[in-house]
C-alpha cells in the first residue's frame, strides 16, 4: 500500500496528544510526531525528523548527490542543515517526493517538493488546517460529508489539465507541486516556493555532450533511487522512447517486470516495440489487451482524488495493471509518464525562435530550422515563416490553451473574466518562447500524476518527473533537444547506447484511440443518457445542443471530440462516487 498520511496543523493551542492518538485508532493510521501544534499520522508509523525534532519530512527522501535508496535516517551534518534552513536544504541536497512539516515563529509551514509524487489536499475549519494523502482522508477525519464544486469543476475542465489549486470539492484544496502553506492563527495561506524559471539558464560551460552525459546520469540515479526503495518494480512499457529510458534505467537484481497493453485496433498495438525492448535489456514482459468489459463507464479512474480529469480508457488500463501487480507482488508501479514534457517533445517553432534571440543570425539558425523541418515533416521556408510571425506576435506571457469544448456560454463568460493561472507560469513572457513553452508542458505534467488509489496495494511513481531530472531538462537550450530532426534529442542521445535503434530512431507512436471510440459506440445510450441528463447539464455546465450533435453515432470518430465526450464520462462517474462517499465514523 502507497505512503497515505494525516498532517494536523493547530491555529491556537497545541495539539492534543490523546486527540492525535484518537484520530490514529479510528483512521487506522499510526501516529508518528505529535509536537505543539503539529500533529503527524501515517500508515508507515514513522516520519524523518531534523532539528531536533523541529522539521518533520513525510516521504521519500533521496540525498542529491550519489546513489541509494529512500533516506531512513539523517546523520548530524543534514539534521542539522534542515533544522536551520529546511526550505533551502532539502530543495537543494536532497529531492524525492515527500511534504516537509515545521514551525516558523507562531506559524507552521508545509511544504510539497518539486515533483509532485507525492500528493497533498488540504481542509481549513476553524481551529485546524488538515493536511492529507487522499481526500476521503480528509472528511473521515472530520466526519464530514463532502459536497461538490460545481464552479470548481467548471474552471477544471475549461483550464484543460493546467494544474489548479481548486479542486471540485468544496473547501478541499490541492498544494500544488513546489509551493508551501503557511498556517497562522487567523488563516492558512499557500506560495510558490520552487520555480522552473530558476533553472531554464543554460549553462555555458557545458557542450553539447556534457549535456547528454549529465541527463543520462541523472535519470538513471533518479529511476534507480525509486526502484531500489521498493519491492518487485513493475513498469509500464509501449515501446516508445520515455518508458523505454526508465526501462533501461532498472536493476535486474530487482526483479523488475514490464506489462504493455494492445488494442484490437493494429494502430494501438506496441507490442512489437515493446517486445524488442524487453528482449534487448533481457526483462521480462506481460502483454495484455485493452477488454472493452473492463471500461466500466459507471466508475471514474481518479474517484479517489480530488478533483476530475481522467479518461474512461484508463479503467480498463488499470485494472489489468492492478490485476498483474497484485499476482506478481508487486509494490511499485513505474511509468515514463511526463517524458515528453520533461524532455521537451515540441513540433512549434519555438526552439527556432530561441536560437535567433539567443545567438542571432547565423548558419546554426539554418541547422535549428532544418531540425524542425524534419520533425514537422514540412518545408525549411514555411519553418521560418512561421517563425518569423511568431516573432512579431509573440505575446508577453505564456497563453495557455483553454478548452471551451461543450461548456455553456454563460460559464465560459465567467471563466474568462478570470481565467486558471499558475505560478510557474506567471513571469514567463521574460523567457526565451522556447523555455516558457517548456515550463508550460512541465505544468501540464503534474495533472497525469496520481492515477491509482492509494489504497492499493503498490506505490506508482513517474520518475521522470523527479527534480533533478526536471531541473537539468530545462537547462537545455530549447533547440538541442530537437538537433538532428529528432524530438528529445537529448534523452536520445543519452540512452542510445543502451537501447535498441528501432525505438531510438522512431518518430511515431500509437495509442488508444481506436479502444476510446469502441468504448463510446458501445455504450452510447447510456453515455447520451448520462451526458444529456446528467448533473453537470442540470447544473447548466454544458452546451447541450453541441454535445447532443457530438453524440451521434456518425459524429464519434470525427475530430477529437471523443476525448473531450470521455473526459465528460468519467466526471460524471467522479461526481456519482463524492455524492455516495459517507466519512467512516
Amino acid at each position: 500500500m502507497a505512503l497515505r498520511y494525516i498532517v494536523l496543523v493547530s491555529r491556537g493551542r497545541p495539539i492534543s496528544r490523546d486527540l492525535a492518538i484518537d484520530a490514529a485508532a479510528r483512521l487506522r493510521l499510526e501516529l508518528a510526531a505529535c509536537a505543539g501544534k503539529i500533529a503527524i499520522l501515517t500508515s508507515e508509523g514513522s516520519a524523518l525528523e531534523a532539528g531536533e525534532g523541529r522539521v518533520h519530512v513525510v516521504g521519500n527522501l533521496f540525498h542529491r548527490f550519489g546513489w541509494g535508496g529512500s533516506v531512513e535516517a539523517l546523520d548530524g551534518a543534514s539534521q542539522g542543515a534542515i533544522g536551520t534552513e529546511p526550505k533551502e536544504t532539502l530543495l537543494t541536497r536532497f529531492w524525492g517526493g515527500y511534504l516537509a512539516v515545521w514551525a516558523q515563529g507562531n506559524a507552521v509551514v508545509v511544504m510539497r517538493d518539486p515533483s509532485g509524487l507525492l500528493p497533498c489536499c488540504y481542509l481549513v475549519n476553524e481551529g485546524y488546517v488538515v493536511f492529507a494523502s487522499d481526500p476521503a482522508m480528509l472528511f473521515d477525519f472530520q466526519k464530514l460529508k463532502p459536497s461538490i464544486d460545481w464552479n470548481g469543476i467548471a474552471r477544471l475542465l475549461f483550464a484543460d489539465d493546467l494544474a489548479q489549486a481548486r479542486t471540485g470539492l468544496a473547501g478541499v484544496t490541492d498544494l500544488l507541486a513546489g509551493h508551501l502553506a503557511i498556517v497562522a492563527d487567523d488563516g492558512c495561506s499557500a506560495q510558490a516556493c520552487w520555480s522552473p524559471l530558476d533553472h531554464v539558464a543554460a549553462d555555458e560551460n557545458l557542450t553539447a555532450n556534457d549535456q547528454v552525459e549529465r541527463l543520462g546520469r541523472i535519470v538513471d540515479q533518479c529511476v534507480r533511487s525509486w526502484a531500489s526503495s521498493f519491492q518487485r518494480p513493475l513498469l509500464a512499457v509501449s515501446g516508445g522512447l520515455d518508458s523505454s529510458v526508465v526501462a533501461a534505467c532498472l536493476d535486474k537484481r530487482q526483479s523488475p517486470e514490464c506489462i504493455t497493453l494492445a488494442t484490437a485496433d493494429l494502430r494501438g498495438n506496441e507490442t512489437e516495440y515493446a517486445r524488442a525492448l524487453c528482449e534487448s535489456l533481457d526483462l521480462p514482459l506481460a502483454e495484455f489487451n485493452y477488454q472493452i468489459d473492463d471500461a466500466d463507464i459507471m466508475k471514474s479512474a481518479v474517484a479517489h482524488l480530488a478533483r476530475p480529469g481522467a479518461r474512461t480508457p484508463m479503467v480498463a488500463y488499470d485494472a489489468a495493471v492492478i490485476r498483474h501487480a497484485a499476482q506478481i507482488g508487486g509494490k511499485l508501479f513505474l511509468t515514463g509518464a511526463g517524458g515528453d514534457n520533461v524532455f521537451y517533445l515540441t513540433h512549434s517553432v519555438r526552439p527556432l525562435v530561441d536560437r535567433y534571440l539567443s545567438n542571432g543570425f547565423s548558419l546554426d539558425l539554418m541547422k535549428t530550422a532544418s531540425d524542425i523541418s524534419s520533425i514537422t515533416e514540412t518545408t525549411i521556408s514555411k519553418v521560418i515563416l512561421h517563425a518569423i510571425r511568431f516573432a512579431v506576435k509573440r505575446p508577453e506571457q505564456y497563453q495557455w490553451r483553454y478548452d471551451r469544448t461543450f461548456l455553456h456560454s454563460d460559464i465560459l463568460k465567467n471563466l474568462e473574466r478570470t481565467p486558471p493561472t499558475h505560478a510557474w507560469l506567471e513571469g514567463s513572457g521574460s523567457q526565451l518562447p522556447g523555455k516558457s513553452g517548456h515550463i508550460a508542458m512541465i505544468a501540464r505534467a503534474q495533472q497525469y500524476l496520481h492515477g491509482y488509489d492509494r489504497r492499493l496495494p503498490f506505490t506508482s511513481i513517474a520518475p521522470l518527473l523527479s527534480q533533478p531530472v526536471v531541473e537539468v531538462a530545462l537547462g537545455i537550450p530549447s533547440w538541442t533537444a530537437c538537433e538532428g530532426g529528432m524530438d528529445r534529442s537529448v534523452a536520445r542521445r543519452a540512452f542510445a547506447a543502451r537501447l535498441p535503434t528501432q525505438i531510438i530512431q522512431r518518430r511515431t507512436k500509437g495509442g488508444p484511440d481506436a479502444f476510446a471510440i469502441d468504448i463510446l459506440r458501445t455504450h452510447l445510450k447510456v453515455v447520451r443518457d448520462r451526458l444529456l441528463g446528467g448533473k453537470m447539464a442540470q447544473q447548466g455546465l454544458l452546451d447541450m445542443p453541441s454535445l447532443e450533435a457530438a453524440l451521434r453515432l456518425e459524429e464519434l470518430s470525427r475530430g477529437a471530440n471523443y476525448v473531450r465526450l470521455l473526459l465528460l464520462v468519467d466526471t460524471e462517474a467522479w461526481i456519482d462516487g463524492w455524492d455516495r462517499f459517507r466519512p467512516t465514523i
